[in-house]
């Protein structure tokens, strides 16, 4: 049983221009159809995503690898982190030139002028 280029993305969690590419990088086999249609062996998948198994009913279905799964998301939250401290420091870095007096205004005492 192979996958269409769709299934193989759900069924992996990546996504199908991912898949796309390591067939084209030849890190993976696929085969096209007569209808142009990308077809993937579960073998091949599994070389992108070893957690992919054969189920003996049939069909194949994921197991998630929990620790690669949490050091994605700390890698996410990490950059997601990084890129709010960076607008934070840029919203703060704007208030402080809105609060600097400006050169040039030259600020008249008014008891002068009168």
């Amino acid at each position: 049983m192979s996958y269409t280029l769709a299934a193989a993305a759900s069924a992996t969690g990546l996504s199908k221009t991912i898949i796309l590419r390591a067939i084209k990088d030849g890190r993976i086999v696929g085969t096209k159809d007569e209808h142009g249609e990308w077809h993937i062996e579960p073998a091949e998948l599994s070389l992108l995503v070893p957690s992919i198994v054969e189920h003996s009913a049939g069909g194949p279905s994921t197991v998630p690898d929990v620790e690669a799964l949490g050091a994605q998301t700390e890698a996410l939250l990490r950059q997601a982190g990084d890129r709010l401290r960076r607008q934070l420091d840029e919203v703060h870095r704007d208030r402080e030139d809105d609060r600097a007096p400006d050169p040039d205004l030259v600020l008249v005492d008014q008891r002068e002028r009168s």
